[in-house]
């Protein structure tokens, strides 16, 4: 596709995120670091191949076969880690503490939400990817990721006290 400076200002934009979807997909940080790290090695080693299109979709499936193999080849005891509390306190505690308690409330629920369900919420809702790009990333049809999101949001709602 390009240069190695190519790749690493286009990955460099992308790492956040990647770190995000990461832990949302049941990793510890360091696990999370990881794993951002194998997505970035394989990524680089596949550059040649990138057609250019959907970049953030094309990490994130690198990033996902990842975490599935790592899943696959680890010990059958895995370990979900709980809800990051630092991630959620940011400076200003007391002015912003109503609306961490509700993002804390929130990010438990999408936690307990089957992966498809929400690895889709964190591409489309949080990480704000087109459909079609979600769609890329998790390698199903555009109408499987709008279902999902659907019986996902309805679920999220259920699980929050709101109106189904």
């Amino acid at each position: 596709m390009g240069s190695n400076r190519d790749f690493e200002k286009a990955v460099n934009a992308e790492l956040a995120v990647l770190y995000r979807v990461a832990r949302r997909l049941g990793t510890t940080p360091e696990e999370a670091e990881d794993l951002v790290q194998q997505t970035v090695y394989k990524a680089y080693r596949s550059w040649h191949q990138f057609d250019g299109r959907y970049l953030r979709s094309w990490l994130v499936r690198i990033l996902r076969n990842e975490r599935l193999a790592s899943l696959r080849s680890a010990k059958p005891e895995v370990e979900w880690d709980e809800l990051n509390d630092e991630a959620l306190v940011e400076e200003g505690f007391w002015p912003t503490v109503e609306s961490n308690l509700e993002a804390a409330r929130v990010l438990q629920a999408l936690e307990t939400l089957p992966e498809p369900y929400r690895l889709a919420v964190q591409l489309c809702d949080v990480e704000q990817m087109s459909y079609e790009e979600a769609a890329a990333a998790m390698d199903v049809p555009v109408g499987t990721v709008r279902s999902r999101l659907f019986r996902a949001r309805m679920e999220l709602r259920k699980r929050l006290g709101g109106e189904q």
